[in-house]
């Protein structure tokens, strides 16, 4: 029974096995987040940013005279906020620093504040010449330390801390997190788009998938391997023979054997239409000539043993014909031919998105009337199907597999007894 998409069943380990085969773009995700992400922000931050500013700190411990307490002293941190900038400590900050140092300059560039204890002032000077930022933090501490015990609360002073290494002005460098989040956004967003990309894919990977959707059995596969032992071999026989051969393709071969003889039995004049605006599909023909041809020979064999009458030949009857008229879809009057013939197998190629194509095929196809029996899935991925159909896990699919085994020993069973 046909199933719309919108109602079809979700098929947990083909969906799981086409998206592994395409984690590669989850990779691809995670890198172009990361690189996005991580690039973006250290340029912003690194770049276009302007003129970096570098602060530097140093501080001066204060040693308050035995008479005075803490709580007394008036000396706050708002008077060192101003004091640092009073003629003394500005003369003895420029023979630190061995230049004259503007007021206007000292103001923008240095700032000074004393810490909860009373004890200690912090100075820091801030500039966008690294080195200027530490001389003139180094300089105005020796200057406030030299300053200091001219007050009278102040019985002596000492660098507590040199100027530090300058350090940027209110950046943290976080690239490295914004690499990782970035590669965290990019790996999800490419994983959510490859699980919707399958669910929007309109294409056929399996041979379940035609009875499902379009309410046609499959009569079987052939792989992209198959397409080149025809391609390779000079005749199409010997590249059918050498997949019989193989124990890879052996199995897809026979599929499609009992399933085209079971499905086109009783019926003489059968057509093969594809459904592809551009795929050569002679191959599958072949394929299918072949098998005719190996029955073909079988029953003339039987004929000259007198086992069945002339009058009796069905596949070397003149009436049996393979006609192989090319795509419905490339050509609308194939359609038209197809529906004269007793029955009609139509091609689908795997994995092409094309399903409304072959939903037009199929349209086309009933308009005119023709008895549309199966259809075959060409160049399916090795690879995909061997994992769907040959897992450890599916007793349905090993089932398969011994029935049709089964049902080609039974024929060679029968035709030995004759």
């Amino acid at each position: 029974m046909k199933v719309p998409y919108s109602k079809e069943p979700v098929d947990i380990r083909l969906m799981l096995l086409v998206s592994i085969k395409r984690m590669r773009f989850v990779v691809y995700g995670i890198c172009i987040g990361a690189i996005l992400f991580g690039g973006i922000y250290y340029l912003v931050k690194n770049v276009l940013s302007g003129e970096t500013l570098f602060s530097s700190t140093s501080s001066v411990y204060l040693e308050y005279t035995d008479k005075m307490e803490l709580e007394d002293i008036y000396i706050n941190k708002h008077t060192w906020e101003t004091l640092v900038y009073n003629d003394y400590i500005m003369t003895y900050a420029q023979d630190a620093a061995k230049r004259i140092i503007p007021p206007a300059e000292a103001e923008e560039k240095v700032s000074a504040t004393l810490l909860t204890d009373a004890r200690i002032v912090v100075i820091t000077a801030q500039s966008t010449d690294l080195n200027e930022a530490k001389d003139l933090a180094d300089a105005f501490a020796k200057a406030v330390a030299k300053f200091a015990p001219e007050l009278k609360e102040v019985d002596s002073a000492r660098i507590l801390k040199s100027a530090s290494a300058p350090e940027i002005v209110g950046f943290e460098d976080r690239t490295l997190n914004m690499v990782i989040a970035g590669a965290i956004v990019g790996g999800v967003i490419s994983f959510i788009i490859v699980i919707l990309y399958f669910v929007w894919d309109t294409s056929i990977y399996v041979p379940s998938v035609t009875e499902i959707r379009y309410g046609i059995p499959a009569l079987g596969i052939t792989t992209d391997k198959m397409r080149l032992y025809n391609r390779d071999s000079d005749e199409s026989y010997l590249g059918h023979m050498a997949m019989k051969s193989n124990k890879k393709t052996e199995f897809y071969s026979k599929w499609l054997e009992v399933n085209y003889l079971k499905v086109t039995s009783g019926y003489k004049k059968i057509a093969v239409v594809g459904t592809s605006l551009l795929d050569n599909t002679d191959y599958v023909v072949n394929h299918l000539n072949c098998i005719i041809k190996e029955q073909r020979e079988n029953e003339i064999f039987k004929i000259d043993c007198c086992e069945i009458m002339k009058e009796d030949a069905y596949f070397s009857s003149p009436e049996y014909e393979l006609i192989a008229q090319g795509s419905v879809n490339m050509e609308p009057q194939v359609a038209v031919n197809a529906a004269k013939c007793d029955a009609v197998i139509v091609l689908i190629k795997a994995g092409d998105h094309n399903g409304k194509l072959v939903e037009r095929a199929l349209d086309l196809l009933r308009i005119q009337g023709a008895n549309v029996v199966g259809a075959i899935l060409y160049d399916v991925n090795s690879s995909l199907i061997k994992r769907y159909i040959f897992s450890p896990f599916c007793s349905s699919t090993k089932k398969l597999k011994e029935d049709i085994y089964k049902t080609i020993s039974s024929e060679s069973d029968i035709t030995k007894g004759e």
